[in-house]
């Protein structure tokens, strides 16, 4: 059967295609952040070495050298740079989620169809490996072992002094942060339009920040897989495989009681309409009634030509499918037009 779907909106095999050039290019660089940081450290701590032997060894200096609030900074930033990038770039056509939680948020909430779940999840691991394993190409056996305990290629682990539950609490609220700025300035329709890229990459960074030194911040079971992956190929010590139970519990958890909690607080359900893709967020009410005005106009004065009438007919044929599927697909009956709103030309795709 041939897929079904709505004017204006990509086809599956974009949509996918999206989803997994996306992650591939988050995972990449933000991994391939920590992997510089964590070198960086490791050459200090061999330049160290050399120049006093004797004078400690390598324990007291990686106690010296170890990760701080100023190393996460950097890979934070990383994070929270390329995403905005990526939302603008791949967001009117996946609705750029390049993570299962939030994916799987969405479906909860009426937003993504879940026939489309599986598909995008399997998109997102994937394109985290292929981003992973470019670090790895770049960095080799240096990026996999650097640091103690290894680093394999910026991967996120559980702290030592953390347990189970403190890991997958940090990890909920992480994901918590990033969810409920992606429903406020994404999905919600009344949020200001532009900045919903922006707002989510710093979301995440600064949740990077809260959470890095307890689980590594990641938010996200696909970034922590593909480094894992991506490390396989080289001699290292112990791959926290266990960890991965906390990155796909912690986020989940966080992703779905954000949704719902923002819907609960917010009355979203009832007001947000699917925004077109390509548009950060649909346009404003008085945007609407301007728009409709101007039509109505552009109708009267062209009632004498079919042509005329033809194109303005065909032009709300295509507006305002689902949405960029991080939206909500559900339109409000409330609403005189169904919903349907057409993206402003200078605005930027939607997060």
């Amino acid at each position: 059967m041939a897929e079904e779907r709505l004017d204006g909106e990509a086809p599956l095999s974009r949509r996918l295609l999206a989803e997994f050039a996306g992650t591939a290019l988050f995972v990449g660089v933000g991994t391939g952040a920590a992997t510089v940081l964590t070198l960086g450290a490791s050459r200090s701590i061999e330049t160290v070495s050399q120049a006093f032997p004797g004078g400690g060894g390598d324990p007291v200096l990686n106690e010296l050298f170890k990760g701080s609030f100023g190393d996460a900074l950097p890979v934070a930033l990383a994070f929270a740079l390329v995403l905005p990038l990526l939302v603008y770039a791949f967001g009117g056509v996946s609705g750029a989620h390049f993570n299962p939680a939030v994916t799987l948020a969405m479906a909860a909430t009426r937003r993504l169809p879940w026939s489309k779940v599986g598909p995008y999840w399997a998109a997102q691991c994937l394109g985290a490996i292929v981003g992973a394993l470019v670090i790895a190409g770049i960095y080799s056996e240096a990026g996999a072992t650097a640091g103690t305990p290894d680093s394999l290629f910026g991967a996120t682990r559980v702290a030592d002094d953390v347990s189970q539950l403190g890991a997958i609490l940090a990890e909920a609220f992480i994901a918590f942060v990033l969810m409920t700025a992606i429903m406020a300035v994404a999905v919600d329709r009344r949020a200001p339009k532009g900045f919903s890229g922006l707002v989510i990459g710093f979301a995440l960074g600064a949740g990077i920040l809260a959470t890095g030194a307890a689980t590594g911040g990641s938010a996200n079971f696909a970034r922590s897989l593909g480094p894992l992956v991506a490390s396989l190929p080289y001699d290292v010590g112990s791959i926290p495989w266990g960890d991965l139970i906390v990155y796909a519990a912690g986020p989940v958890l966080g992703a779905l009681a954000a949704a719902f909690l923002y819907e609960s607080v917010t009355g979203l359900e009832q007001v947000a309409p699917a925004p077109a893709p390509g548009a950060a967020t649909p346009p404003s009410d008085e945007h609407d009634h301007d728009h409709h005005h101007d039509d109505h106009h552009d109708h009267d004065h062209h009632h004498d030509h079919d042509h005329g009438h033809d194109h303005d007919h065909h032009h709300h044929d295509h507006v305002a499918p689902e949405v960029a599927e991080t939206a909500a697909p559900v339109v409000a009956e409330d609403e005189p037009d169904g919903g349907k709103t057409t993206p402003g030309p200078d605005e930027p795709r939607r997060g």
